[in-house]
């Protein structure tokens, strides 16, 4: 990680009430082993929790985006950053006031570099024991840093710029509270828009699948093959009571590891929340070819793909379809009609 500007600030409320306070710091956090070493940590902790996929809601009036793009267009040196933040940190006042159940915090933003991708962060942290910030005359200074878990990263938002200049979709990502109301409030500030569907989330599932080293066969101690291997993902996923899968979740089922599947999407910049309500006829393509064509619909099973259905060497539009019983069931079905 190269971590280039960080920031802390404190706000400052209390639970069921609306009292808010913000204390701004005037300078940016020394660059040095312990702030990277806290923004490695919190990285690390937002990507083992759950993560939703996001743009930012350009329409009129949205401040953060707009101060945001403003940032972007300067030299984007100390002063700009601290400027940046200063100001949307004004701006969150009106979106946690009126939220009872809200509790302050230290918004820590960030601008680094990791994983080949440029990255803007605002972390919410709540360092209940004191053991990480102290205060200093206008900014923070960060004690050795041995473990930051989930418990003390409340919410947070990465914004990609690599996406953004990409001109792609899905360049913020977000953390999601249980509390929906709680939350609501963070998504509100950041001005953040979820457009993704469930059909395509489970074809990024798909994607992952068939380009991830499969994990281990017991049996054999060897990878699963790659039709076997969507096969136990088609029935993992189809066995979910409520039609959600869970990455976490499956990563931990086939691999033993919470995070191999995500950290293969993020290390691809495949766009994957952390859990999604699958999309069935998606999900039927991990086991199920389907082509409908000129009249004739064609379904069949991936594997019998090159095997009893494939595609003349010598002839491109030509389709063989090499099975006996097709080929008696289709002489029964002509010889009926």
């Amino acid at each position: 990680m190269e971590l280039r500007k960080l920031i802390i600030h404190e706000l400052i409320k209390e639970k069921e009430s609306n009292q808010v306070e913000i204390v701004l710091s005037e300078e940016l956090v020394p660059n040095n082993d312990e702030s990277t070493a806290l923004i490695s940590a919190l990285s690390d902790s937002y990507k083992s929790d759950r993560i939703l996929y996001a743009i930012f809601d350009n329409s009129e009036g949205k401040y953060f985006p707009e101060k945001f793009s403003e940032y972007r267009e300067t030299h984007r040196n100390g002063n700009e950053f601290i400027s940046f933040t200063k100001l949307v940190m004004g701006n969150l006042i009106g979106f946690i006031k009126p939220v009872i159940f809200a509790t302050g915090g230290y918004f820590i933003f960030a601008e680094y570099r990791e994983n080949g991708y440029n990255f803007v962060s605002i972390f919410l942290i709540r360092d209940v024991e004191g053991k990480i910030l102290r205060k200093t005359r206008n900014s923070y200074s960060i004690q050795t840093v041995e473990y930051v878990d989930t418990k003390n990263l409340a919410m947070a938002c990465r914004i990609n710029e690599n996406r953004i200049d990409e001109d792609e979709i899905n360049y913020l990502s977000f953390t999601q509270l249980r509390q929906q109301e709680v939350s609501e409030y963070f998504k509100a500030w950041i001005s953040i828009q979820q457009i993704e569907s469930s059909s395509d989330y489970t074809k990024a599932l798909y994607t992952i699948i068939t380009q991830i080293v499969p994990p281990i066969d017991p049996e054999t101690t060897l990878p699963y093959p790659i039709e076997t291997f969507r096969n136990l993902v088609y029935s993992y996923a189809s066995s979910s009571p409520n039609d959600t899968v869970n990455i976490r979740d499956l990563s931990q089922h086939f691999y033993g590891s919470p995070n191999t599947v995500s950290d293969y999407a993020n290390a691809n910049n495949i766009s994957l929340d952390t859990e999604f309500r699958y999309n069935k006829r998606q999900l039927k393509k991990f086991v199920k070819l389907e082509v409908n064509r000129d009249g004739i619909n064609l379904k069949f099973s991936r594997g019998t793909l090159n095997e009893k259905i494939r595609i003349s060497e010598d002839d491109p539009n030509i389709v063989i379809i090499e099975s006996q019983s097709f080929a008696n069931a289709l002489r029964v079905e002509i010889e009926n009609n």
